[in-house]
C-alpha cells in the first residue's frame, strides 16, 4: 500500500489483563515494529486482498488499496509471529490464555477516514472509537482470545471460506482448532463512503474462519447483512457451533435506521439466511460509553451452526413517511404511518440530528417532547431556529398509555 509500512496503523497501546492483573506491553507503540523476542507478546499489522502493481482490479480477484488490513496478537516465534495461544512454541510472556483480556488501542494513522466496520475473532468487551473521519482516529478494544477452526483448502476451484463476501466453505472437518486474537478494518469505500453511518460499527465472531458485513435494504427499511464462515465439524468431529456478537453504534441507530439507543432493544430483529441451519435465540443488549466503551446495542446470536449463515438485521418498526418545510420562521413536519387515533392515542418526540454529513456522530438534540397525537397525520410546527433549513431530523412515536410502547419511527429532513 501506498506510502509502506509508516502508512499503515499501529498499536499504541497493549496491555494484558489475568485475574485482574494488568501487564503492559506495548507503551506509546509507533509505526516501527518492535524487535521479536521467543515468547514476547507482539504485533504484527498486514493489508490484504490488494492488486500487485500493475494487476487491474476485479471482483473476487484483487482490490484497490485501501481494501483491508488485519491486525494480528501472537508472539515471538524465532524469526516469525506465532499465532495459537493454546500450544504456543515458547512460553508467552504475559501469559495469554482463552480467559486473558486484551487491551489494546490502536492509530489509524493515515486510514482513519476509511474506517468502516471492524471484524474481530474474540469475545467482544469493550469498544470505542476517538476522531472517526479523520485520518489519525484511534480504535480501543477490549476483548478475550477466542477459538479458530484451522482448515485445508483444496487447491483448484472449491470452498472460498475467505472470500469477499464469503460465498462457499462446505469443508466438513476442521484441521485443527487455535486460539487466537486479531481484528480485521474494513476500509472499502465502495460499500461505506467515509461519511457512512457504517463507520465505527464493530462484530465478533468465535469458531469462525472470517466475518464480512454488507449494509442492505433501502433508505426506507435499511438493514445489515453479517456473514460468517466455518466448517460443519471441529477437528474431533463434533458440530462447530459459534456465537456473533454484533455492536450496532448510537450512530448508526439514529442515522441509518432512525431508533434512539434507549429504545433499540425492542426494535430489532435478526433472522438467518444464507445456507440452512440452527441458532439460538437472538438477544439485544444495551451499551453505554462509561461501561463499554460505545452508546449502542449489541445484538448476540449463540449456537451457530456453519458453513456460511447470513444473519439479516433489520428494524421491526413501522416507518413513519415524513418531511419538512421551512418557511417565515417556523418549521413545518408532517407524517404518516404510525396510526394514531381518538382510541389509540401517541406521543410523539421530535429530536434535530443536525445538518452535517456525518452519519457516523451520534448528535440529537431533543426539540419536542411527548406532544400527544390523535390523527393518522400528524402535523407539528416549530421554531426554524430549532430546527433549520436543511437538517436532517427524527420523529418517534410511542404509546399514550402508561408503558409508553414504542410504535414508530422516521428519518426526515426540512426543505424550503
Amino acid at each position: 500500500m501506498a506510502g509502506g509500512v509508516a502508512s499503515r496503523p499501529y498499536v499504541t497501546s497493549l496491555s494484558v489483563i489475568n485475574n485482574g492483573v494488568s501487564t503492559p506491553v506495548i507503551t506509546n507503540g509507533t509505526t516501527t515494529p518492535p524487535p521479536l523476542v521467543n515468547g514476547a507478546v507482539t504485533t504484527v499489522v498486514a493489508p490484504f486482498n490488494l492488486c500487485a502493481a500493475g494487476q487491474t482490479p476485479a471482483s473476487g480477484v484483487c482490490y484497490s488499496t485501501p481494501n483491508r488490513v488485519g491486525l494480528t496478537v501472537g508472539y515471538g516465534n524465532d524469526a516469525n509471529v506465532g499465532m495459537d495461544f493454546s500450544n504456543p512454541n515458547f512460553p508467552v510472556v504475559p501469559v495469554i490464555n482463552a480467559n486473558s483480556v486484551i487491551d489494546m488501542t490502536v492509530a489509524m494513522n493515515t486510514l482513519g477516514k476509511s474506517l468502516g466496520w471492524t471484524w474481530v475473532n474474540g469475545d467482544l468487551l469493550y469498544w470505542q472509537t476517538t476522531d472517526l473521519g479523520q485520518a489519525d482516529a484511534t480504535v480501543h478494544i477490549k476483548f478475550k482470545p477466542a477459538s479458530f477452526p484451522w482448515v485445508t483448502f483444496p487447491q483448484g476451484p472449491g470452498p472460498t471460506c475467505t472470500a469477499s463476501p464469503p460465498q462457499n466453505c462446505d469443508i466438513q472437518k476442521a484441521d485443527a482448532e487455535l486460539l487466537t486474537a486479531n481484528l480485521v478494518f474494513s476500509l472499502d469505500n465502495t460499500l461505506n463512503s467515509p461519511d457512512s453511518a457504517m463507520a465505527g460499527t464493530v462484530f465478533a465472531t468465535q469458531d469462525a474462519v472470517m466475518g464480512y458485513l454488507t449494509p442492505g435494504g433501502s433508505a426506507l427499511a435499511p438493514s445489515l447483512d453479517i456473514e460468517m464462515a466455518s466448517s460443519h465439524t471441529k477437528s474431533d468431529g463434533s458440530p462447530q457451533l459459534g456465537p456473533l456478537e454484533a455492536l450496532v453504534p448510537a450512530a448508526t441507530l439514529l442515522n441509518l435506521y432512525g431508533i434512539l439507543p434507549a429504545d433499540a432493544t425492542s426494535a430489532f430483529t435478526t433472522t438467518r439466511g444464507g445456507d440452512s441451519g440452527t441458532n439460538g435465540t437472538p438477544t439485544y443488549t444495551p451499551w453505554t460509553a462509561a461501561v463499554n466503551g460505545s452508546d449502542g446495542l449489541l445484538v448476540n446470536v449463540n449456537d451457530i451452526t456453519f458453513s456460511v449463515p447470513k444473519y439479516h438485521l433489520r428494524s421491526k418498526l413501522k416507518h413513519l413517511t415524513t418531511y419538512g418545510n421551512a418557511r417565515g420562521g417556523k418549521t413545518t413536519i408532517r407524517a404518516r404511518g404510525a396510526r394514531c387515533s381518538k382510541k389509540n392515542k401517541c406521543v410523539v418526540s421530535l429530536y434535530n440530528l443536525g445538518r452535517g454529513k456525518k452519519l457516523f456522530v451520534a448528535h440529537k438534540a431533543l426539540v419536542l417532547k411527548n406532544y400527544l397525537q390523535t390523527r393518522p397525520r400528524m402535523s407539528l410546527v416549530v421554531s426554524s431556529a430549532r430546527v433549520h433549513r436543511g437538517s436532517r431530523y427524527l420523529l418517534v412515536v410511542h404509546s399514550a398509555a402508561k408503558h409508553r410502547k414504542l410504535r414508530a419511527s422516521g428519518l426526515g429532513k426540512v426543505f424550503r
